[in-house]
């Protein structure tokens, strides 16, 4: 298994954010994903919850903050959009497809286990005579490879739709403050290809 990581940090603009922390809550501003983390996603669910909280979840007062004493209110939506809003939502997603990505490497790695166990010419002769509980023992055992596998995809498709609803959401409150026919989430895909 090649020990496979990517470390992602939260854009400037939220780290500039006049958003304070308790003390006893840091700011967590940067991530290194790894499997293990994607097994085990409770820091990667907090660095996912404090970018959505920066964007998102404040986009109203974000964009009343960008518009204020300015006459020209669509260009500053541009500007919050590629320098804000846009980068915050593809590091989101990036990390979730990089734990989607870990997944598929994990899956094809338990299957070719499996599979080398079932070929493997010292295959444990399965006699519910002398060890009746044998058969039950290697179901387990293949079962439980395959639970760390079945969280990852879990998690990845309950962020996507997080992110989905999210990005939905904050289209709609775009369209009422900014330009009311633009397709802002053909813009991010057009912005992931131009900035990948």
């Amino acid at each position: 298994m090649v020990n496979n990581k990517r470390t992602f940090t939260a854009p400037q603009s939220l780290l500039e954010s006049n958003l304070t922390f308790p003390n006893d809550e840091p700011s967590l501003t940067t991530v290194t994903v790894t499997r293990e983390r994607c097994i085990d996603p409770s820091l990667i669910d907090s660095f996912l919850r404090f970018l959505r909280h920066g964007s998102d979840d404040i986009i109203r007062q974000k964009l009343n903050n960008y518009r204020k004493g300015s006459e020209n209110g669509k260009e500053k939506c541009k500007e919050f959009l590629k320098q804000e809003l846009y980068p915050n939502w593809q590091i989101r997603s990036n990390i979730i497809s990089f734990c989607e990505k870990e997944a598929a490497k994990m899956k094809n790695e338990t299957d070719q286990q499996c599979n080398n166990n079932e070929k493997s010419a010292v295959a444990p002769i399965i006699d519910a005579r002398i060890d009746p509980y044998a058969a039950r023992e290697r179901v387990e055992e293949q079962e439980a490879r395959y639970k760390d596998w079945t969280k990852v995809v879990d998690w990845v498709a309950n962020n996507r739709k997080i992110e989905q609803i999210l990005t939905s959401t904050t289209e709609g409150i775009l369209r009422q403050n900014c330009e009311q026919n633009d397709d802002y989430l053909k813009q991010f895909a057009q912005f992931c290809k131009d900035n990948s």
